[in-house]
């Protein structure tokens, strides 16, 4: 396995940290530098330096670092498209918000950026704002990002197969490492979204479609997209209530020196 792989991987498994309820993205920051009273997040500065709620267009143009949406020095880049997807300010149509979650995916499928490029930080930023908020939280969850990220996914996955194969995994982890950690993160963002609902039965359904390794294989095994899914879904090391759809997987998946020795490379 490459340096750049393992790179990736972890960038996967940090992101899954952030997607967390109670990780890095779910903390609501009220308060802004010391001495200012953070007024809110996500909003974006005007031509006079005073602060204004966010369009679809900031949203898109803040999350790229496009200097002519100037933000405040304490609201993150992803922030105004986070606010603008849970209306937290004002109420959009279907339509717009749509448009912008369809936008953030276009954003990740668009390339597979070398590591810590910034074409890299405004897809693992994507992801985040799509995976929040169709959770909702300081505001309506967005059903579209839900099917944005499924799309992210699916799309991947078209592509890959074209070229040949059965398995993405196996074929982006051979040929594409950073497209192999993107896929990954797909699924790990649209399981965070609901791990106990529409969440886990996608998840679910990935792995009753797909085919786990053979132990006589064994040690060609390749990556497989079964010992991706199954491994979100198991949470190995989380409480129950952070994976309450783990007992739903296939005995195989379920036990643990079995799931090792097929999945030992995941």
């Amino acid at each position: 396995m490459t340096p750049r792989t393992w790179t990736k991987m972890l960038w996967a498994a940090a992101l899954a940290v952030l997607l967390a309820p109670g990780g890095g993205l779910g903390q609501e920051r009220e308060d802004g530098p010391p001495g200012e009273r953070r007024p809110g997040p996500g909003m974006v500065l005007d031509e006079d330096g005073g602060l204004r709620v966010p369009t679809p267009a900031d949203a898109l143009g803040a999350l790229r670092g496009d200097p002519d949406v100037p933000l405040p020095t304490w609201v993150q880049r992803f922030e105004p498209a986070l606010a603008v997807l849970r209306q937290e300010y004002e109420s959009r149509s279907a339509a717009e918000l749509d448009g912008l979650a369809n936008a953030l995916a276009d954003l990740i499928l668009a390339s597979d950026p070398e590591d810590m490029t910034e074409e890299y930080y405004v897809q693992r930023d994507a992801f985040r704002v799509l995976s929040t908020a169709a959770r909702g939280g300081r505001g309506p969850a967005h059903p579209g990002s839900f099917d944005a990220l499924v799309r992210v996914y699916e799309t991947m996955v078209a592509e890959t197969l074209a070229g040949g194969g059965t398995d993405p995994v196996a074929e982006l982890a051979r040929h594409r490492p950073g497209g192999y950690s993107r896929l990954s993160s797909a699924l790990r963002s649209i399981y965070r979204v609901d791990e106990a609902g529409r969440g886990a039965d996608y998840l679910l359904a990935v792995v009753a479609a797909s085919e786990p390794p053979k132990l006589e294989d064994w040690p060609a095994f390749p990556y497989s997209l079964w010992c991706t899914a199954a491994s979100i879904l198991r949470g190995t090391g989380l409480p129950p209530e952070r994976n309450p759809r783990r007992a739903e997987l296939p005995d195989t998946a379920l036990d643990d020196d079995m799931f090792y020795q097929l999945c030992r490379r995941h």
